[in-house]
């Protein structure tokens, strides 16, 4: 197993707890409809990220992982847009989102 395979899965899972924490900072409303959304997007990213860890054929799963990131990404952007999530923390979880991505992107194309 290589290790940017380790570290692609810990820094999302890194990013999933600290989206978390914002989620459940949302108003109640957008807490139960966009922030469980948030949060069962970041589990199937999750579940597909470990999928590919052990799967002998990578690229779609790791297509589907960055698929999900990519509504994620939009996701993200409708909560800063509604204002619960703060401008600040969008900025911060776009950059963590673009790194993700791109080690998602670097991965696929090891394996390819």
């Amino acid at each position: 197993m290589m290790a940017e395979e380790l570290k692609v899965i810990a820094d999302f899972y890194d990013f999933m707890l600290w989206m978390i924490k914002h989620t459940e900072k949302f108003p109640r409303h957008h807490r139960y409809s966009l922030g469980l959304a948030i949060e069962n997007r970041l589990q199937s990213i999750l579940g597909l990220l470990l999928r590919a860890k052990y799967t002998r054929d990578k690229a779609p799963i790791l297509s589907e992982a960055n698929m999900e990131l990519e509504a994620l990404r939009f996701q993200i952007r409708l909560a800063k847009d509604l204002k619960v999530l703060p401008v600040k923390s969008h900025g911060h979880a776009a950059g963590l989102m673009q790194s993700i991505g791109s080690q998602i992107g670097g991965w696929a194309k090891r394996k390819a």
